[in-house]
C-alpha cells in the first residue's frame, strides 16, 4: 500500500488517511509491534498508480539506500537520495512525483501512542519534532546509515524470534536507540549552522529549562526570569522560532510528564497531582482533561 501511495500522480484528489494497521496488513516483509510500529524495506515499482495523495495516521520516515525520488510533502518537493532521511508528521500530505527504477530504502511508521509510551526526554524529543516539521530532510553519512539500519535489523530479528515476555520493552529500547542516533545527527548538523539571532538561543535554553522544571513550574514568567528577560520578549522569541507560544510548550511538556506518570509510575492520581505541583487532584483532573479530552483515571486504564 505505502509504495503505491508514494507513487501517486492523481492531481486534484483529496488526501486519504492510511492507518498503520493497513500498512501492516498489506505490505510484504513487514515487521511490526501491534498497530503501533511497522517497518520494512521498501522499493518503488515501475508503474505509477492512480491513487490520491495520502497522509499516514502516525509519524513516519524513509531512509534512502539507493536511487533517487522526488517526494512532495504539503505541496513542497524534496529530492531524497542515498544516505538521507525524510520525515513525515501525521498531518503531512504525501505523494511521490517521480523516482528512479532503483529507488529503495527503509520505511518506518509509528503511532502517537507509541512515542508517548517510550518516554523520550523532553529536551531531545521536542526540538527534534520541531526541527523535522520545519525541515523534514536530514542528510546523514554512510556510517550513520549503517548504525541506524543495524538497530532496525536487530528489531526485526527479535520480532521474528520467540521473544515473548519482554518483547515490547526490548523493541521500545531499540527504537529509542535509533531515535537518539538520529537526534545526535540532527544536533551535529545544527551545531554546524550559525544561530539566526538571539531568539534561537533563547529557545534552546528554554528547552533545557523545561525538561528540568516542567514538573513543578507552569508559569511563563518563571522561565523568562530564569533567562533574565521579560515575559513579553520571552514569549515573542519562542513564538518566532517555533510557531507555538511558550505557554503551549509548557502545557505539552506537563501533559507528557503526566501521561508517563499515569502509565508507568504506579503512583495514585492524587500523588501524581502533588508531584506535578497541582493544588489539588481536582485541578489536575480538569487541566489534564482540558488538554487531552479524557480524565486522568480513564487515561491511566486505556
Amino acid at each position: 500500500m505505502v509504495h503505491k501511495m508514494l507513487h501517486s500522480r492523481h492531481d486534484g484528489a483529496l488526501p486519504h488517511k492510511v492507518p498503520i494497521s493497513r500498512i501492516k496488513k498489506t505490505m510484504n516483509r513487514v515487521a511490526y509491534l501491534s498497530d503501533d510500529l511497522v517497518f520494512f524495506p521498501m522499493t518503488v515499482d515501475l508503474n505509477p498508480t492512480e491513487e490520491a495523495p495520502s497522509s499516514i495516521d502516525g509519524f513516519s520516515a524513509i531512509i534512502m539506500l539507493s536511487g533517487e525520488a522526488v517526494v512532495q510533502i504539503n505541496t513542497k518537493n524534496y529530492t531524497i537520495k542515498p544516505n538521507s532521511i525524510l520525515f513525515f508528521s501525521p498531518d503531512s500530505v504525501i505523494r511521490t512525483e517521480r523516482a528512479t527504477t532503483n529507488a529503495a530504502g527503509y520505511f518506518l511508521a509509528y503511532s502517537k501512542a507509541f512515542i508517548n509510551r517510550v518516554q523520550m526526554s523532553l529536551s531531545t524529543s521536542m526540538p527534534i519534532n520541531l526541527h523535522f516539521r520545519k525541515s523534514p530532510m536530514l542528510k546523514i553519512n554512510e556510517q550513520d546509515t549503517v548504525e541506524i539500519l543495524a538497530t532496525f535489523r536487530l528489531m526485526r530479528m527479535l520480532l521474528d524470534s520467540d521473544l515473548d515476555r519482554y518483547r515490547n520493552e526490548v523493541v521500545e529500547s531499540l527504537f529509542k536507540t535509533a531515535f537518539y542516533l538520529i537526534a545526535e545527527i540532527s544536533n551535529r548538523e545544527k551545531e554546524q549552522l550559525p544561530k539566526h539571532g538571539r531568539c534561537e538561543v533563547i529557545f534552546d535554553e528554554f528547552m533545557d529549562l523545561l525538561e528540568q522544571h516542567c514538573r513543578t513550574e507552569r508559569n511563563v514568567s518563571f522561565y523568562a526570569k530564569q533567562l533574565h528577560i521579560t515575559p513579553k520578549y520571552f514569549s515573542s522569541a519562542i513564538k518566532e522560532v517555533s510557531g507555538k507560544t511558550a505557554a503551549r510548550w509548557i502545557d505539552e511538556a506537563v501533559i507528557m510528564e503526566a501521561k508517563n506518570l499515569l502509565k508507568f509510575s504506579g503512583l495514585s492520581i492524587q500523588d501524581i497531582a502533588q508531584k506535578l505541583n497541582f493544588s489539588s487532584q481536582s485541578f489536575f483532573g480538569k487541566y489534564f482533561k482540558q488538554h487531552t479530552g479524557v480524565s486522568p483515571s480513564r487515561y491511566k486504564h486505556l
